[in-house]
């Protein structure tokens, strides 16, 4: 009888091997519940990184289109600046060229930008760490920051052109100008703007040597600065391509 009721006190089952099992089930539904979440995170951070970077290439994109608009400017008001040099130089009597030339340098001036809405965001949403391989990510830091040296250069072409306009009034009779300006702008359509030649044979208000000679410089200083910043962009808009390659080899984005 003593035996029997000893055994009525024992706990069937919490022996050690019954709170070992207990432990391994709840450490097993801690561990899955972990990978579970972990793998929730990671399929939601591809699909946010899938996202930003279709949204990264469609902002290259329409880099390179605006890239595009301001190199046609851009190239045809330095060469109208070159045309203007050479005029001054050799043939002052053809006044309808000159006013044309000198007013169709500052009638197509354009400057180099980047739309960074989509890498801004994904600089603050901190997916930076999540783009592989580290090469790409390299490559699209590489591209924004490159963008400052064309930012220095705006503002040089700026300088450049505020010379340009400070010259001209002891050149050119200003409503000349403003004739040669009546054209219809709903026209333009991200190429160059062609403005009217001025009517008859519009005089210049001095011919003497200083004062054309220092317009003549204001131009020249301007086209050299002009085609060294396009020829910078020329290469940014290569970079703007290769990306878009590098990107598109990833994660297939176009």
């Amino acid at each position: 009888m003593e035996t029997h009721a000893h055994d009525l006190h024992k706990a069937p089952g919490h022996g050690w091997k019954h709170y070992f099992f207990e432990f391994f089930m709840l450490f097993l539904a801690v561990t899955l519940g972990f990978y579970a979440e972990n793998l929730r995170e990671g399929i939601k951070n591809k699909e946010e990184i899938n996202l930003s970077m279709r949204s990264l290439v469609s902002d290259l994109k329409a880099d390179i289109r605006h890239f595009d608009s301001v190199l046609d400017r851009n190239q045809y008001g330095y060469a109208m600046a070159d045309s203007l040099i050479r005029l001054l130089h050799s043939d002052m009597s053809n006044t309808v060229e000159i006013y044309y030339a000198a007013r169709a340098v500052t009638s197509n001036i354009g400057y180099f930008y980047s739309n960074e809405k989509t890498f801004d965001q994904i600089k603050s949403s901190g997916l930076l760490k999540l783009i592989r391989p580290r090469s790409l990510l390299d490559s699209i830091g590489s591209y924004y920051v490159s963008f400052e040296w064309l930012t220095n250069q705006s503002e040089l072409l700026r300088m450049k052109l505020d010379e340009i306009h400070k010259g001209n009034r002891e050149l050119f009779d200003g409503y000349v100008f403003y004739e040669m300006m009546n054209v219809n702008l709903g026209n333009f359509n991200g190429t160059h703007l062609v403005i009217n030649k001025p009517q008859g044979h519009p005089v210049l208000l001095t011919t003497e040597f200083s004062k054309v000679n220092a317009v003549l410089l204001n131009y020249h200083y301007y086209s050299s600065t002009a085609k060294f910043y396009c020829r910078t962009a020329v290469m940014q808009r290569a970079l703007a391509i290769r990306l878009i390659q590098l990107i598109n080899k990833e994660y297939e984005a176009d």
